[in-house]
């Protein structure tokens, strides 16, 4: 499998648990939220206060997981429950319809809220064709 990561706004992890990670995936087509935190917990990758810290280092592993992509820049590895699966390797139609309607629902929410916002700009185009004019001049 061949991907690309783009972590820009993700602070860096330390190689070793980037290796062990990637290491976990290449074995077993996933790795659970759990497992990242133990191994970012291994190599100390922390945030500010203890009572964080396993909440922390889940939602860096939640970002890490989500960074891996495919050559055309599409996510390789999705959630299924509690364990991250490498989609082209998850045999269980189970997990990917899961999947599938997570992302459902997440483009629907999406096509709400651009309906949302191009309605306000309708109405802005409408009624108040000035407003906004005065930040481009």
């Amino acid at each position: 499998m061949t991907v690309t990561m783009s972590m820009t706004s993700m602070p860096a992890l330390p190689s070793k648990a980037v290796d062990e990670i990637m290491t976990r995936l290449d074995e077993r087509q996933r790795i659970s939220s759990d497992e990242i935190v133990a191994i970012l917990k291994k190599y100390e990758v922390a945030g500010d206060a203890e009572a964080l810290q396993d909440s922390y280092r889940k939602r860096l592993g939640q970002r890490f997981m989500a960074a891996i992509r495919d050559e055309a820049g599409r996510r390789e590895i999705f959630a299924a429950g509690r364990n991250y699966v490498i989609v082209d390797c998850c045999n269980d139609a189970q997990e990917l319809k899961a999947i599938r309607r997570r992302l459902q629902s997440s483009v629907n929410g999406l096509d709400s809220s651009v309906q949302k916002v191009g309605g306000r700009l309708q109405f802005l185009d409408r009624f108040a064709p000035k407003v906004g004019k005065e930040a481009e001049d």
